[in-house]
């Protein structure tokens, strides 16, 4: 029979056994928990990925996204894309000082303009020599996106349109679509329009009964289904992006049109400053402007690139030319012609 001795010597024995396995345990899984945890300078606060908000077309986003992550691996480009629902959401950002958008790309200059203090200096190499700002130094403008395209389902009218005349069409007539959403934007373009088309033009659109959109992307996916059939205005990199899917539409450009400027800045409360700069170089650089307006999506500030729209004859939409008064008016003005309420 062993003596109590060598039992009390065993438990021992299993005590240290059981501490042993026990701090083996826990190293292991200290070890594992940090392998599944990103380094320290890659995510994050501190991190190599740059964060954009653009509401520009997916197909350009896209694009830009790959292409700058193929060309520079050690940071990632990621795209949040939106509409004007971004605007709310990078100025609770600014104000409150919360990480998210490190670039932001808008269309207009309003934004820009109101928001200099919260932008910095642009101060990569491409920006020493680029041709088109928004705001001097510190918001270029990255693209032209030509808005003064009617956009038409094939099926519901196979001979298509080529004027704005045409959209006063009795065929037309229950099958348009147009915007209501009153911005900058849209006042320019009205403003374009009835310059264009004299002043009864507007008040004849109305009387074809037009269904009414917030933006661009809703209303040609509303053409493309069916849902209307032809559309005062559209883009050409959501028409391709449409296209591309086999939707049964087609359009026209009108090239003494009307474009709106697309804007980028780096926000001042970006903890990723350096690695925003490296973005925005590509961006601004012949090469970043070819990949973001190229494949007949936009015009671009550096002329003569391939694949890019021309739209020197084009008016441009400005805050000088479209202050808050006249958005205000153009916004009684819809609401008067178009019998809004």
């Amino acid at each position: 029979m062993p003596s109590r001795s060598s039992e009390s010597q065993k438990d021992q024995n299993m005590r240290h056994l059981t501490k042993l396995v026990a701090v083996l345990a826990a190293a292991l899984s200290t070890t594992m928990l940090a392998a599944c945890v990103p380094a320290a300078g890659f995510f994050g606060d501190g991190g190599r990925t740059v964060h954009v908000y653009s509401v520009a077309a997916p197909s350009q986003n896209k694009r830009l996204e790959d292409a700058f992550n193929a060309s520079h691996p050690d940071i990632t480009l990621e795209i949040t894309r939106g509409a004007s629902d971004l605007v709310p959401k990078v100025d609770a950002e600014i104000a409150t000082g919360a990480d998210g958008a490190d670039i932001f790309i808008m269309s207009g200059d309003s934004w820009f303009l109101r928001n200099k203090d919260n932008l910095v200096p642009v101060t990569a190499e491409a920006a020493k020599t680029y041709p088109d700002w928004g705001v001097d130094d510190r918001a270029p403008i990255v693209s032209y996106s030509p808005f003064s395209m009617i956009l038409w389902n094939t099926d519901a009218f196979p001979d298509g349109f080529e004027t704005w005349g045409d959209l006063l069409a009795p065929e037309v007539k229950n099958r348009l679509g147009v915007r209501d959403t009153m911005s900058a934007v849209l006042a320019s373009y009205l403003q374009y329009l009835q310059d264009k088309n004299g002043p009864n033009y507007l008040p004849e659109l109305a009387e074809q009964n037009p269904k009414f959109y917030p933006s661009l992307i809703p209303m040609a996916q509303a053409v493309a289904s069916g849902e209307i059939g032809v559309a005062y205005t559209a883009s050409p990199a959501v028409v391709h992006d449409l296209e591309s899917r086999g939707a049964p539409i087609d359009s026209v450009l009108i090239k003494d049109g009307w474009a709106s400027p697309f804007i980028a800045g780096i926000l001042e409360k970006s903890p990723r400053q350096d690695d925003a700069q490296v973005v925005m170089d590509y961006l601004l650089s012949p090469a970043g402007q070819e990949v973001f307006n190229g494949s007949g999506d936009a015009g671009s500030p550096i002329e003569g690139l391939n694949g890019t729209i021309d739209t020197s004859q084009m008016r441009v939409l400005s805050e000088k030319d479209t202050p808050r008064k006249v958005i205000a008016e153009w916004a009684v003005r819809l609401r008067e012609i178009f019998n809004r309420g």
